[in-house]
C-alpha cells in the first residue's frame, strides 16, 4: 500500500508547479469550495483500480486573531482496501485572506499501525515554522523543532492553495523552476517543468482544457528520488485553477487521482 500512500501525500501538493504570486491579489477559491478526487492504479495486466479518496474544502474561520480560510484535506483508503489497510490522513491549514500566508497547520495521520501528529505555527516576522510533532508509537512526548523557512516555504495544503492563485503569462514551455515544501523538520525541493497547454481526457468530466506540469521530488545532492516521486499534473485552463488529475508513473504502471465532483467554485465558466 505504500504506492497508495505515496499518491496521496502527492495530492496535498497537486500544484506545487506553479511559482508564488505577489501579496493582494484575489485567490480563485473561497469558503465553501470543495474538491473531491479518487486514487486509482493502472497497469497493463491489472484492471484500473480505484484505491481511495482525497476531500478538499475550504471554510471561513481565524487563526492567532485574524481572518483566514481553513483548508481540510483528508484522505482515505476505499472499498475492499479498507478491509486490510486503514489509512486516514487529515491536515488543515489556515491562511489570512490579507495575504494568504499560513498561520498554523496541523496534520493527523492514520496509516496502518502507524500514527503521527503535528502542528505547525508560522512566524513570518522572522520566517520561521514552529513544529511540535510526534510518533505516538515510538514517543509520548512531542519534539519541538525550529525550522527557517527558505523560499517562502510551505506546508504542502498552503501550497495547493496558494499556488492557484499565479499568472502563468510569464511562464515559458519548457523552462525548470524549484519550489521549496515544508516538511516535519526541514525543507525539502520540488523542481517541476511547466509543458504548456494540454487536453486531457478525465473520466466522469471528459475533455478538458489543461495546462500540463510535471513535478519532482529532489534531495539534499539535487538528485532526483526514485519509483514514485515524479509525477505529472494537469491544471483546468480557466479561473478555477483546479487540479483535474494527476498521475505517476510506476515501474509497473501507474497511479492516477482524477477529480471526479466539485462544489462551491468562486467562477461560473469552466474549462470541462
Amino acid at each position: 500500500m505504500g504506492i497508495l500512500k505515496t499518491i496521496i501525500v502527492c495530492c496535498t501538493m497537486l500544484l506545487a508547479g506553479l511559482p508564488v504570486r505577489g501579496a493582494g491579489k484575489v485567490p480563485p477559491f473561497g469558503a465553501g469550495e470543495r474538491l473531491l478526487y479518487t486514487v486509482s492504479y493502472r497497469a497493463a495486466m491489472w484492471p484500473n483500480t480505484d484505491m481511495g479518496d482525497v476531500v478538499l474544502a475550504v471554510t471561513a474561520d481565524e487563526a492567532g486573531g485574524e481572518q483566514a480560510l481553513r483548508i481540510d484535506a483528508r484522505a482515505t483508503v476505499k472499498g475492499v482496501f479498507s478491509w486490510f489497510y486503514e489509512l486516514d490522513d487529515r491536515y488543515s491549514s489556515w491562511l489570512r485572506t490579507t495575504d494568504l500566508r499560513p498561520v498554523l497547520a496541523r496534520a493527523e495521520l492514520l496509516e496502518g499501525d502507524y500514527r503521527f501528529s503535528s502542528e505547525f505555527r508560522y512566524d513570518w516576522a522572522q520566517d520561521v515554522a514552529r513544529n511540535s510533532y510526534r510518533n505516538h508509537a515510538r514517543r509520548r512526548i512531542p519534539v519541538d523543532t525550529t525550522v527557517t523557512l527558505e523560499g517562502a516555504a510551505m506546508d504542502g495544503v498552503s501550497l495547493f492553495y496558494n499556488l492557484r492563485s499565479q499568472d502563468l503569462d510569464a511562464y515559458r514551455e519548457g523552462e525548470v523552476r524549484t519550489l521549496a515544501l515544508l516538511l516535519k523538520d526541514k525543507v525539502q525541493y520540488v523542481q517541476y517543468t511547466y509543458y504548456g497547454r494540454d487536453t486531457v481526457k478525465v473520466k466522469g468530466l471528459g475533455k478538458v482544457r489543461a495546462l500540463k506540469f510535471s513535478c519532482q521530488l529532489i534531495n539534499d545532492d539535487a538528485d532526483s528520488f526514485e519509483d514514485g516521486s515524479e509525477f505529472f499534473v494537469w491544471i483546468s485552463d480557466d479561473h478555477n485553477k483546479i487540479p483535474v488529475l494527476l498521475e505517476s508513473p510506476l515501474r509497473v504502471g501507474s497511479v492516477r487521482a482524477r477529480l471526479v465532483s466539485y462544489d462551491g467554485l468562486k467562477y461560473r465558466h469552466r474549462a470541462f
